[in-house]
């Protein structure tokens, strides 16, 4: 089964994945998506990029998938059409598989969103952050019959690490 963390904006979705990394001592494949908020654009805002998990942060005009001013985004659907190759490659042995995160700018790119779904799919096991919007394609990753959805809250933050850790050891 695969671990998905839902939950609102900035309730802590991706300090929880941290948490469950640092204690699983695996190889990570997949990728982390990134608000940098020490840059800023005047008109656009901050730049959102894409990340290859477990490799160098390095910004760049190709993993720049967008920007988010006051919670309204700019995508670049072509820097997602880029980024479906490596969700493609083979997985490594003992991987888990890093989606952080699956929210609506993905939406953008029906390549990228059958990527994810290709890897729900498989056998590897997924821990990914989902954002808990009520779009189409966030309610089938939601559904997925190999997911199990955890929904965080500020109230059950702490609770919620032994809970997926227990599952994702099962699967590896």
């Amino acid at each position: 089964m695969h671990s998905l963390i839902v939950g609102a904006p900035g309730v802590g979705k991706s300090t929880l994945i941290r948490k469950v990394l640092a204690e699983l001592h695996r190889p990570v494949f997949g990728y982390e998506s990134r608000k940098e908020t020490d840059t800023l654009h005047l008109l656009l805002g901050h730049p959102i990029y894409i990340y290859e998990a477990g490799k160098e942060k390095l910004r760049s005009p190709e993993n720049l998938i967008g920007y988010c001013k006051d919670r309204k985004p700019t995508v670049y659907k072509e820097a997602f059409d880029r980024f479906v190759p490596k969700l493609l490659k083979p997985i490594p042995e003992g991987a888990v598989i890093l989606l952080d995160e699956i929210g609506f700018m993905e939406t953008v790119s029906e390549p990228f969103c059958r990527a994810i779904l290709s890897l729900l799919d498989g056998d590897h096991p997924v821990l990914a952050a989902v954002k808990d919007k009520d779009i189409p394609f966030l309610r089938a990753i939601r559904s997925h019959p190999k997911a199990t959805c955890f929904h965080l809250t500020q109230d059950n933050r702490n609770s919620l690490l032994p809970l997926i850790l227990q599952q994702l050891q099962a699967n590896l």
